[in-house]
């Protein structure tokens, strides 16, 4: 069961839930950085924004310099998610089990097409009687992770939380368990697996730039990468990315002014008209890069 919902999570961090973004809107004044500085608007400390990238191979992770120094000028942490919540870890592996009837409303048309998709992968419609389509994207979705040169796979968000709690800092989270899991509900559909599968065999190429330039903190590039529609269709990104990011940046305030905080998200969370940069200039903060 711990590896089923390690699998999980590894696919939510692909796939979207944690990791998205908009279109372009960084430019070259704005510099390139995954860690920038929040201050001004009558804050009594700088508060910090962490772009992550959730799951990487080892040989690829890293933790800078400069975001371990910023863990020692802040006191608390937030995450996307409530990482100490074991009840969301419960809820995942119920959404891994099969829909019933889940296929009978299928036209011949749609059918046909998750057939020609499935047989592509070496399926049938049958592994739709054992495991839901998400449960389904989960497994396959790992697969776009080559990590046979570099070891284990990592995820950024529990080394922070290690980190963390040997800092002695505060833990906090901008969405509950609840609003998560129904998020994933929302991708538990026919339409979302034939989306995934058609994205599939282009999607180790694709992991494997993000992954460059997220190391290069070429924040630019990465977001006009992730920007690409053939990743993310109108509505992911609405539900994904727009209403969170704006419900977000109306939490943010409040905790900032409580204590200096290093909220750390999904690296495509940043930039855009949409992304947490820009939205927080908008409500009169100074957000600058910080470099090494």
């Amino acid at each position: 069961m711990k590896n089923q919902l390690l699998k999980i999570k590894i696919f939510l961090a692909i796939a979207g839930l944690l990791l998205c973004a908009p279109a372009i809107y960084l430019n070259a004044q704005e510099g390139n950085s995954v860690l920038w500085r929040i201050s001004g608007n009558h804050l009594p400390a700088p508060s910090y924004l962490l772009g992550t990238m959730h799951v990487l191979c080892a040989s690829d992770f890293e933790i800078k310099p400069k975001v371990r120094a910023v863990m020692q000028l802040v006191k608390t942490i937030t995450f996307e998610a409530d990482v100490n919540n074991t009840e969301g870890s419960e809820k995942l592996l119920d959404l891994m089990k099969p829909v019933p009837g889940i296929l009978d409303t299928l036209n011949a048309e749609k059918m046909h097409i998750l057939d020609s998709l499935f047989k592509e992968n070496r399926l049938t419609a049958e592994a739709l009687k054992f495991v839901s389509p998400f449960g389904l994207m989960s497994m396959l979705t790992i697969k776009t992770i080559d990590c046979s040169g570099g070891g284990n796979v990592k995820m950024m968000e529990q080394e922070l939380y290690n980190m963390a709690l040997a800092n002695s800092l505060k833990l906090d989270h901008l969405e509950s368990v609840d609003f998560q899991i129904g998020l994933i509900r929302s991708m538990n559909t026919i339409d979302e697996l034939i989306g995934s599968l058609k994205e599939l065999n282009s999607s180790a190429a694709y992991m494997k730039q993000l992954v460059t330039y997220y190391k290069t903190e070429q924040l630019t590039k990465l977001t006009a990468l992730m920007n690409n529609p053939e990743f993310m269709n109108t509505g992911q990104e609405i539900r994904l990315l727009k209403e969170r990011n704006r419900n977000w940046v109306t939490l943010m305030p409040d905790k900032m002014k409580n204590s200096p905080t290093l909220f750390a998200v999904g690296a495509g969370h940043l930039g855009g008209t949409d992304g947490l940069i820009h939205l927080l200039r908008e409500k009169g903060y100074t957000v600058t890069p910080v470099s090494d």
